[in-house]
């Protein structure tokens, strides 16, 4: 029987690298991640006037600030315990995930002492779970109720293609891989604001320019934040969530023209393509580690 040689290739090598490549991949996704909805929190807060927090895992572990951020969502007064014990913590969290509960926001495998403990991942999906429904549901639920559609995904993405279609240098097929150089976002901008800029500079600019561009323009003339860092959007593949909450602040300020045609539209893609919307990341179900 050959044996394999000490320079050879074992097959489980191969097999460890790629675990290793997708595993990096999560963690690069997890850092945008967190960068993405500190900023989105933040900017939540600074509407209400509450002081900024600065390390999500750490400083959302004690509920507190968690309970801040559903007073400003729902508009209740929210009570909250102010000792510093893991059982105050404990109630807090839990407080949390009832309102939640009563706000049909749907939870999977997410407990208490998953936040408490400041688990990464689990901390992750509790605040997507937040996001995906006052940021990204709430500001589609009329288009989504017109349109008789439940997939917001879908109709993102077709008021995207539908927004960009005069762009010849445009062609968003997913959340991800289509926005790395910085062209969609500036079409959506331009489609709508063309006297904002020149469409022929932005082709010149470098995608780290571009998407520099369209961030700040978005900000300075929409009041937009800038949720995304450029470079975190100007790699192989971008965290779809991120560049989903970012989509759905410029959605809800610009013309949201979608028909039942241009879902269609969406529709007929590639499979590989639309698959993403049918199977993609807007489910809320969380893996423990």
């Amino acid at each position: 029987m050959a044996k394999y040689g000490e320079h050879e290739a074992r097959p489980e090598d191969g097999q460890n690298e790629f675990s290793d490549i997708i595993k990096s991949r999560s963690d690069e996704h997890n850092d945008v991640q967190k960068k993405t909805f500190t900023k989105w929190i933040n900017a939540r807060f600074s509407k209400s006037g509450k002081p900024p927090i600065s390390d999500m895992f750490t400083d959302l572990k004690d509920g507190r600030k968690l309970l801040d951020l559903l007073e400003g969502l729902t508009g209740t007064s929210l009570p909250k315990e102010r000792g510093s014990t893991r059982v105050h913590a404990l109630n807090n969290v839990n407080r949390v995930l009832q309102v939640l509960h009563q706000n049909n926001v749907d939870l999977v495998n997410i407990g208490g002492t998953d936040i408490v403990d400041g688990n990464h991942k689990l901390t992750l999906g509790l605040l997507w779970s937040i996001i995906l429904h006052w940021q990204v549901k709430d500001v589609m639920k009329d288009v989504m109720s017109d349109l008789q559609q439940t997939n917001s995904e879908k109709i993102l993405l077709s008021w995207v293609r539908q927004s960009t279609r005069p762009y010849s240098q445009v062609n968003v097929l997913n959340f991800t891989t289509s926005w790395t150089d910085g062209l969609a976002f500036n079409a959506l901008l331009h489609r709508h604001k063309p006297d904002l800029f020149s469409w022929d500079r932005v082709v010149k600019m470098s995608p780290i320019e571009r998407l520099e561009h369209a961030f700040s323009k978005a900000q300075t003339y929409l009041g937009i934040e800038k949720l995304l860092d450029p470079e975190d959007v100007a790699v192989q593949l971008p965290d779809k969530k991120s560049i989903i909450m970012y989509l759905t602040s410029l959605f809800e300020v610009l013309p949201q023209q979608v028909t039942i045609d241009d879902i269609r539209e969406v529709e007929t893609l590639p499979r590989k393509y639309k698959k993403e919307c049918e199977e993609g990341d807007m489910n809320i179900q969380v893996q423990r580690t």
